[in-house]
This record gives structure tokens, C-alpha cells and sequence, in this order.
């Protein structure tokens, strides 16, 4: 039986790996120190899918932040995101058997990220997941982010496949957003902290909502049945 797809596109942070709690962090460092003001997730959950310094500036706007340009902002956030704070975060459970489970069905495999290669690198290997992955489309790789289609692109572009043969998974409507624009399929995970499964249907349009990664195999690999 042939696959349903022949990739998987996945965002890395809160999808693959739980980095929400880090996350947070790193802005209540960074608002705390400089301005005096906590940051919590009900704050930046918005932002959760899209590249740090844009995400900083519409932050710093929206609570009247000044003094610091956006690069300074980043740069106290990324203060506190030591590299042992990077690699102390674990995949989500049931994520590693479900991307063996991929590869084991031949699927090809990339992450679409709005995270630094650095990090993003640093991560995968703690976790042995490095060698899973064909592709990585991190905040480097292009200057035009989620939820624009052109990371999505660039990773299908660089796996080999065409869109239409892919499927984008992630946690925020900026994947959504990103994967449809590219004509791929898409996928939410509900374990998802800045996105609601309701946000994430009213405004990402999703293919497929899942609860579990073990889900993944059985809604990416089989052909369906029409």
C-alpha cells in the first residue's frame, strides 16, 4: 500500500520538543531585567511559530517597551538560554517512536522552524533525533518566515518532494498557515500552549487535528481508501 504522503514537514518547539517552558522563561528574564515587568505564557503565546526578533518587536510595541531595539531584546532573551538550559528540554512523549515509526515507512522527514540552527542542532542531538530528520529550514535559511509559504517550500524543495505530497505538523497557526500557503496539507497538535484546537481551526484551517503522535502513522502513511 502506497503512502498518503511522502514527507512530513515538522515545526521543532512545542511540537517535537517541549521548549514552551523555556520559552516563557527567556521572556520573563529578558521583561524582568530590563523593564521590571514578568512575562508569562498567557503574554507571548501568540507569538509561539514565528521568529523571535519579529515577535520582540510587536511585543515591545504592544507594551510600550522602549529603549532597547529589538536585537537587544533577543539578546538578553538568549541571556538565559545557555546551552545546557537548550539541551535540558525532552521531546514529548510518544514524539520519538512516532518519527521512528515515519522513517520506518520510508517517509522523508524535515523541521520547519523559526528557531536558530545553533539551538535547534543542539537539541535534536541531546535527544537523538539528529539523524531523523533529511532537511532542516531553520531562522537562517530564509529571510521570509512563517507564515509565509517560502520555509515550507524550501524544505519540500530540499527533500525532494512536491507540497501537495507533504503534510506541515505544528502547534501554532502560523504552521498552518505556512504549510497551507505552500499547498502542502496540514496538521495541529493539541498539545500545543499558545494555540487553542478552536484558534487553530478558525484561523490555520487545519487537515487533521491529532491528540497523540502515534496518530501520525496512521493518518501520513496509508493511502486512503476513496
Amino acid at each position: 500500500m502506497l503512502n498518503k504522503y511522502k514527507a512530513v514537514l515538522f515545526d521543532y518547539d512545542g511540537t517535537l520538543v517541549d521548549t514552551n517552558q523555556l520559552i516563557i522563561d527567556s521572556w520573563n528574564h529578558m521583561s524582568t531585567k530590563l523593564f521590571g515587568v514578568p512575562t508569562t505564557g498567557e503574554d507571548i503565546g501568540w507569538s509561539f511559530g514565528i521568529v523571535l526578533r519579529d515577535a520582540m518587536e510587536i511585543e515591545a510595541e504592544r507594551r510600550g517597551w522602549t529603549g532597547y531595539t529589538p536585537d537587544e531584546l533577543c539578546a538578553h532573551y538568549r541571556e538565559y538560554q545557555t546551552q545546557d538550559r537548550i539541551e535540558s528540554v525532552k521531546p514529548f512523549d510518544g514524539i520519538m517512536d512516532a518519527v521512528l515509526a515515519l522513517k520506518a515507512k520510508g517517509m522523508k522527514l524535515g523541521i520547519v522552524t523559526s528557531r536558530g540552527l545553533e539551538s535547534c542542532f543542539a537539541g535534536l542531538k541531546k535527544n537523538g533525533l539528529k539523524d531523523c530528520f533529511d532537511y532542516l529550514v531553520t531562522m537562517e535559511t530564509t529571510d521570509i518566515h512563517k507564515p509565509e509559504p517560502e520555509p515550507a517550500l524550501i524544505c519540500c524543495e530540499g527533500l525532494g518532494v512536491a507540497p501537495q505530497d507533504a503534510v506541515m505538523v505544528g502547534d501554532s497557526v502560523f504552521d498552518l498557515q505556512c504549510g497551507n500557503a505552500a499547498g502542502c496539507d496540514s496538521c495541529f497538535v493539541t498539545w500545543s500552549v499558545g494555540t487553542t484546537p478552536e484558534k487553530a481551526v478558525r484561523e490555520g484551517h487545519p487537515t487533521y487535528i491529532v491528540s497523540d503522535p502515534k496518530e501520525f502513522v496512521s493518518l501520513f502513511c496509508a493511502e486512503n481508501d476513496k
